[in-house]
């Protein structure tokens, strides 16, 4: 029988994208037989190898920061606070002093959570094999177990382990020995799945702390029958912030990147229907939708989608600067909305006399450009 291995990442609060990618997994009726996780990846693939996805979802959708670490729950500060790296400086300050005074940031809250949606009898008779990794403190000696390797009544404890991520977080004592988050030694753990006979590799990597060996995804793509790495091109959020609005914002871009991976819709930082769209038209599509900051969680019917660029497109202001010299000048004059406007109307003016028509104006502003001849093609009015 050949086996699928569901990879996943480290991550803290992006690991909603991974319950996404579950999702569409089970939707496509695709079997898994070996799961190996880091930190919050653990997490996730402990309810994934005890098939419990509906508790998942469920428990993802209510997260919050408090919920998950103990730190002091924030209220907005008002003008003065603002955003580091995705966190408020309030939220970072909470951090702060958790790390400062109490070596992180304690987890009695997510070992609630490991201790009430985690059945380690489940786990252990599944047919699923799951293993994780977790870091040795202060020797960083790295533990790669399945859970035949971990005495019984132990699993929860180093589900926990794996997602101690020190220093934000305290190190999680095991036996008198410390240990620390798995990403310190493999944030997306492609060879445990290897060694275990994975044929086919569905990994999904969430772009955060953590140590990624290249060397082993490498290896796994010419060795294994299939490597399928996934990850967003959205911005997923900082890794401590937990919230309820982004959550299932990103449970929803994990599964449409995994239908789109497997070929169920079209598109790559949007979804399309699959088969509306060439591949030129997709790329037009595509630019515009950015450029025009479409909502990026419906999957679009190729008439939706128009009517709703064409609402967007109606609600940009028309370019205020028109002594527009050269493509560099409409790039350093104009915002990328805008601009596609100009070039729109350029390109419909003077069609091939138009100076976006060269080669350098295209390769100075292809996405703009893009956008342009697709708003000109699918006769979504230009109003400048």
């Amino acid at each position: 029988m050949r086996k699928n291995a569901f990879v996943l990442s480290g991550g803290g609060s992006r690991g909603g994208y991974e319950i996404g990618v579950w999702q569409a997994l089970r939707e496509l009726g695709i079997p898994i037989h070996i799961i190996t996780g880091a930190s919050v990846g653990a997490l996730n693939g402990a309810m994934a190898a005890q098939n419990d996805f509906e508790l998942a979802l469920r428990l993802w959708k209510e997260l919050e920061t408090h919920m998950i670490f103990d730190v002091e729950e924030t209220q907005d500060a008002g003008l003065f606070d603002f955003d580091i790296g995705g966190m408020t400086a309030s939220e970072a300050a909470a951090y702060a002093k958790e790390i400062l005074f109490n070596g992180g940031a304690g987890t009695s809250g997510l070992e609630a959570i490991v201790k009430n949606y985690v059945s380690e009898e489940k786990i252990r008779k599944s047919a699923v094999e799951f293993g994780v990794v977790t870091v040795e403190f202060p020797s960083l000696r790295p533990h790669y177990l399945f859970t035949e390797d971990i005495p019984v009544g132990k699993l929860p404890d180093y589900i926990l382990a794996s997602a101690a991520c020190f220093p934000a977080v305290q190190a999680k004592e095991i036996d008198g020995v410390r240990y620390i988050d798995g990403g310190y030694a493999d944030v997306m753990p492609v060879e445990l799945a290897m060694k275990r006979g994975a044929d086919n590799i569905i990994a999904v990597h969430l772009e955060a702390a953590g140590f990624v060996r290249e060397d082993t995804i490498q290896f796994a793509e010419k060795a294994a029958d299939s490597m399928r790495l996934i990850k967003s091109k959205w911005d997923l959020g900082n890794f401590l912030v937990f919230s309820k609005a982004n959550t299932r914002r990103i449970i929803r871009l994990g599964y449409l990147d995994a239908m789109k991976s497997f070929g169920a819709f079209d598109g790559e930082k949007y979804t399309f229907a699959k088969g509306k769209w060439n591949h030129h038209q997709l790329s037009g599509a595509e630019a515009a939708a950015e450029i025009f900051h479409l909502d990026p969680l419906p999957i679009y019917q190729s008439d939706v989608f128009l009517e709703s660029l064409a609402h967007a497109v109606r609600k940009t202001p028309a370019p205020d600067i028109w002594d527009i010299h050269s493509p560099e000048d409409a790039r350093d004059k104009l915002n990328p909305a805008t601009l596609t406007l100009y070039i729109g109307r350029d390109l419909k003016k003077k069609e091939a006399e138009s100076v976006f028509t060269s080669r350098n104006a295209f390769k100075l502003l292809k996405t703009e450009i893009l956008a342009a001849n697709f708003l000109l093609q699918n006769s979504i009015p230009i109003e400048i």
